[in-house]
């Protein structure tokens, strides 16, 4: 190959190389500027949901109580029992979870009916017997 054809290639990979460099770097300036604008719509977008919050505030869902979640929970349990008993209306262990219940929900009149339920199925249980004789007088007065 004589210098002049050296000199030609050169020539012509050199400008073939330059073409691709300003074609990388017309798509690294168009990622570039895609990235700016997808940043800055996330970010102004980001932002707007803050302002929005300290210029329209919402009212904020009140947190139940202890009490009330307790009662919410014994109403769930109470329910609960109440549906086994339907099903098996002698269920040993529904009826004392549904007396127990009733108990802590301060339902006298409403422990009574699964108490005698159990002194009818377990008429040897001397605590079932001695509670039943305990919490009639208190729901007669």
């Amino acid at each position: 190959m004589n210098p002049a054809e050296k000199q030609s290639l050169e020539r012509q990979y050199g400008t073939q190389r330059m073409r691709r460099l300003e074609r990388s770097k017309k798509i690294q300036k168009i990622v570039l500027l895609l990235s700016m604008v997808s940043f800055l719509g996330t970010s102004i977008f980001g932002l707007g949901k803050v302002f929005k919050g300290i210029f329209d505030p919402q009212p904020q869902p009140t947190q139940p109580t202890e009490e009330q979640s307790a009662i919410t929970l014994l109403t769930k349990q109470e329910k609960g029992y109440e549906t086994v008993l339907k099903r098996e209306p002698n269920n040993p262990t529904a009826l004392e979870g549904l007396l127990k219940v009733r108990l802590e929900q301060n339902n006298i009149q409403g422990a009574i009916e699964p108490l005698e339920k159990l002194v009818k199925l377990y008429p040897e249980r001397q605590d079932y017997q001695q509670l039943l004789a305990q919490l009639k007088p208190a729901n007669q007065k």
